[in-house]
């Protein structure tokens, strides 16, 4: 039924914290070729040595161990070796040169925005820093001689065989890979990626590093996890494999380091992954992408979950994962706009109500909400010349006593919320229609019911994570007066809501559903009083609105599945502000013109969601949503009403939430205040097309608008808009 009435709508709108866990993972050879090879770089060099990626995979960086070179590769999809190409920055077929500072390279960094690349110098045991003009561009490469004898960072004090390279997330700690003492040696940066301020944290007092030995006594290359509380060694030793550690405290290898397991990296025929020399991951660690020295290729592997390379590894906690924490906001952002849209709907239904005294009439309005640059979305609906044909059921007005008047109203908007370093981003799609019935009591007060069905899609994040909600709310509304200069308008209601959630991660092709229902509560008082100058109407307003939502527990299918305990979210937000409208007569029709300022705290909201593996009872909370957010709008509008009672409003609003971005909004409304000679009428046939239909009288004119829609093929829309003359 949901599905059915998500249809309809989409036709009708048209116009109108360190975190682990132990769910098991598995590492699998990504056969990209069919053959178990992997990404051939012979033809660039035959000795590669360490391989890193720019910030969103569409770069790879290989290091050629024999052409004493870095050579670059374009992939048109990033972390997708399958799309890689070389990139002949030279046009004849070799990398930048390194070789004036090293004949023997080895690991490779950069820095977070690719405008210094570090390179690892075996031979002369230190780190060769290079400037780069443009971010990851190494045609704009120049070596920086910080010592002015053509020399790097010196590291042969710690060791002399020296291989891969690593920073933390700031470039304040450097870590080094000793190949000879088997160990990874620390040091401190106190300007973030400046080797000149450089200096070794003997961590042991002794003068080594973190010994790795035990686990590999050929270690090569070196990475870590986002947060720095996993590392990963690779290793020559045999088997060959990759090694998983966690740190305690992350990028601190004082902290305490445990070994938890390896993974023998093998081609797909099961034989070992020859020279693991070096290791990258994409950026949530579902891809890894290893060096095979003997082969010259570069293997991927894809990760059930981010950063579990051994079965005994253990995956990122539900809160770390950003398309987890972009759902969950998604929910909250859903519940609370359903709710202050129903509101919304009733208070716009009053403000018409008090324009107009009331005045024995209905109201249908068609409202189209825009945020960011989503105009273009609406300018895809070009009307039909054909004709609909509608099976009418009896106008909405014969299901009501003739004191009770009949209103509705459809709204669409897009939206968008950025991501951050801890939730991923959203698009939101949304729209709604609202249907309400209001009667006159003590000749100046109104009392009504409305009843609002909306479809929200959230798209998260870039891998195709979704948050799908269809909500159904019943409220009551009223007025105090329609004549007094001061008013009272309320709306207090309940909500059912049912979300349909998908969640996906970077380079895995495993999909996680699951289903969640929820019940709501909301309430909002809208209050002020008109100040009239001539013309000019001035009318400070405030606001207090209010919901509570209580979503059900869930639990994901698919592998890595994570369960989702009972979750309630608070929503308490006040406004002030003040409207400055202004009417203008003209011949059969009014325009009023009008500003608008408001500022909103949102305070005592928050939401707790707990969380764990299907495969694990270890459970981990989440508390979101638990900032106080200051709201800042601005607005300006205009409405057309003519005599005959067609109706146009639009208004463009900016919401400047402080700390957190902004939101544009542009409203165009239309409808007709109407009494019985206005006809709506919606009808079904039994080959499941629908149809809806508005018409007005205007003077000498009759103005219809028909709308069908096939449901058996949702692009098989209809509509027309037509003006006839009577003679």
């Amino acid at each position: 039924m949901l599905n059915f009435i998500k249809k309809i709508f989409s036709i009708f709108l048209i116009f109108n914290l360190t975190f682990v866990s132990s769910a098991q993972a598995a590492t699998t050879f990504d056969n990209i070729n069919g053959d178990g090879t992997g990404f051939d770089v012979s033809d660039q060099d035959g000795s590669p040595s360490a391989i890193t990626f720019n910030n969103d995979g569409t770069k790879m960086f290989v290091v050629g161990d024999n052409g004493n070179e870095i050579n670059e590769y374009i992939l048109s999809t990033g972390f997708d070796l399958l799309t890689a190409t070389f990139n002949d920055i030279n046009g004849d077929g070799t990398g930048f040169s390194v070789s004036g500072q090293d004949s023997k390279p080895q690991g490779i960094a950069f820095n977070n925005d690719g405008t210094k690349m570090f390179v690892v110098g075996d031979n002369d045991n230190d780190i060769n820093e290079y400037r780069l003009s443009t971010g990851f561009d190494l045609l704009t490469a120049t070596f920086n001689d910080i010592n002015g004898d053509g020399t790097g960072f010196d590291v042969s004090g710690q060791d002399t065989s020296i291989k891969g390279i690593a920073f933390n997330n700031t470039g304040t700690k450097m870590f080094v890979m000793g190949a000879g003492d088997g160990d990874i040696n620390e040091y401190t940066l106190s300007t973030g990626f400046d080797l000149l301020t450089a200096t070794f944290n003997d961590i042991n007092g002794d003068g080594t590093g973190s010994d790795v030995s035990t686990q590999d006594n050929r270690p090569r290359g070196i990475a870590f996890n986002n947060d720095g509380t996993k590392m990963f060694v690779s290793g020559f030793k045999s088997p060959q494999a990759i090694n998983e550690y966690t740190l305690s405290t992350g990028f601190d290898l004082t902290s305490t380091v445990t070994s938890v397991g390896s993974v023998v990296v093998k081609d797909v025929d099961g034989t070992d992954n020859d020279g693991p020399m070096s290791v990258a991951f994409n950026n949530t660690g579902t891809k890894m992408f290893v060096v095979d020295l003997n082969d010259d290729e570069i293997n991927s592997y894809s990760l059930s979950c981010g950063f579990k390379v051994s079965n005994s590894g253990k995956c990122p906690a539900p809160p770390k994962i950003k398309d987890v924490r972009g759902i969950i906001d998604a929910q909250i952002n859903t519940a609370k706009n359903f709710a202050k849209d129903s509101s919304q709907s009733a208070f716009k239904r009053l403000e018409i109500l008090r324009a107009n005294k009331y005045q024995n009439t209905s109201s249908q309005n068609i409202e189209l909400l825009f945020q960011n640059e989503l105009l273009k979305k609406v300018s895809n609906n070009v009307v039909s010349p054909i004709k609909a044909k509608p099976n009418l059921l009896r106008s909405l007005d014969q299901f009501l006593p003739d004191d009770w008047e009949v209103w509705d109203e459809g709204s669409i908007s897009f939206g968008k919320i950025g991501d951050n370093s801890l939730s991923s981003a959203q698009d939101i799609n949304s729209l709604g229609i609202t249907v309400g019935a209001d009667t006159k009591i003590d000749n100046d007060q109104i009392l009504g019911v409305a009843l609002r069905i909306g479809q929200t899609d959230v798209d998260v994040g870039t891998y195709g994570s979704k948050v799908d909600t269809n909500a159904l709310s019943l409220s009551v509304y009223g007025i105090n007066s329609l004549e007094d200069k001061n008013f009272l308008k309320h709306v207090f209601g309940v909500s059912y809501l049912d979300n349909d959630i998908v969640r996906k991660e970077e380079g895995n092709t495993n999909t996680h559903t699951g289903d969640q229902n929820g019940k709501q509560v909301f309430g909002s008082l809208n209050f002020g009083r008109e100040y009239e100058d001539g013309d000019l109407t001035i009318t400070p307003i405030g606001s207090i609105e209010g919901s509570y939502t209580a979503l059900d527990s869930y639990t994901e299918s698919g592998t890595e599945a994570i369960s989702y305990g009972d979750q309630d979210i608070k929503s308490l937000m006040a406004s002030l502000g003040v409207l400055i409208d202004q009417d203008v007569d003209l011949e059969n029709s009014t325009v009023k013109r009008r500003v608008n300022l408001k500022y909103s705290k949102e305070f005592a909201s928050n939401s707790k969601v707990v969380t764990s593996y299907v495969s694990d009872s270890e459970s981990f909370e989440y508390q979101a949503d638990k900032k106080n957010k200051n709201i800042y709008t601005a607005g300006l509008g205009f409405d057309f009403k003519h005599d005959q009672g067609l109706t146009i409003s639009t208004d463009y609003e900016r919401q400047q939430i402080k700390g957190h971005g902004f939101i544009n909004k542009f409203t165009l409304s239309t409808g007709f205040l109407y009494k019985k000679e206005t006809e709506l009428a919606f009808g079904l046939d039994e080959d499941m097309t629908s149809n809806f239909k508005i018409s007005k009288a205007l003077g000498v004119f009759d103005l219809e608008f028909d709308l069908e829609n096939d449901f058996s093929n949702q692009e098989n829309h209809n509509a027309t808009l037509s003006l006839l003359s009577k003679f």
